[in-house]
């Protein structure tokens, strides 16, 4: 379960990465790339196991 929220919290930093500077040369992949990771790490979080 704890893999999921690391896989948000990853997300939300590829988010930051293109406004630190680190990524400048395709800040709209990386900011696309990082909404759908931590979009799909926290849906998975919370989604109660079987």
């Amino acid at each position: 379960m704890w893999q999921q929220w690391v896989n948000g919290i990853l997300g939300l930093w590829v988010i930051i990465i293109p406004f630190v500077g680190l990524g400048s040369n395709s800040k709209i992949v990386l900011i696309v790339t990082g909404v759908i990771i931590a979009i799909l790490g926290f849906w998975g979080a919370l989604q109660k196991s079987a």
